[in-house]
């Protein structure tokens, strides 16, 4: 019967009972038995704490804000409109200025209704697949979409969770210290607080 306990590294090769629940289970062990064990490190909860902090001061940075075309949509329009723009020869300066002015005005309009929703839970989502821990799916559309992986505590361990924080921290780092800064001081005290993470 598998019976899992909890150990603490107390020397460098010796391990001690951390629980009661382990140091009964191991008194009711004979001596010289084999016991065979898997070791895996328990994730520090202090940590995950750290994780979600450093998450939220990326947060506080991020504003949404919408377009009515997707950034690939844009590059298909904008890919079109440099084609028309070669055809057209002298007239691709008008081309191009009206192809901007359309695309605002039917941007207006289809922004007209819409409202932008500052949300944690995508915005994390987005903080870990941008650290490159997704799990690629299909959808019934056909469209593929990266899903964040799990962070519970059943689902990573501590060594892949520390390579997460350090992976997100560097996401963060540029995603945070790319927005324009009122004065040198301001960038300064936003680093710092960053390095407080690292």
């Amino acid at each position: 019967m598998a019976q899992l306990i909890q150990l603490e590294k107390i020397a460098p090769t010796l391990l001690a009972p951390a629980t009661i629940e382990a140091s009964e289970f191991l008194q009711r062990v004979k001596l010289g038995e084999l016991v065979q064990a898997e070791f895996r490190r328990v994730r520090n909860y202090q940590y995950h704490k750290r994780f979600f902090k450093l998450l939220q001061l990326g947060f506080e940075y991020w504003t949404p804000a919408g377009g009515t075309l997707s950034p690939g949509e844009r590059q298909i329009v904008d890919g079109f409109v440099k084609y028309l723009v070669s055809m057209a020869g002298q007239h691709g300066e008008t081309l191009s200025a009206a192809a901007d002015n359309y695309l605002h005005a039917v941007g207006q309009r289809r922004a007209k209704d819409m409202a932008l929703l500052k949300s944690f839970e995508p915005y994390r989502a987005w903080a870990i697949v941008e650290a490159g821990y997704y799990d690629t799916v299909i959808l019934p559309d056909g469209l593929r979409r990266r899903m964040p992986k799990s962070m519970s505590f059943a689902r990573m361990d501590e060594d892949t969770f520390h390579a997460l924080y350090k992976s997100v921290f560097n996401v963060l780092w540029n995603f945070i210290l790319f927005h324009s800064f009122r004065t040198p001081e301001e960038a300064e005290n936003v680093a710092a607080q960053l390095l407080e993470f690292a």
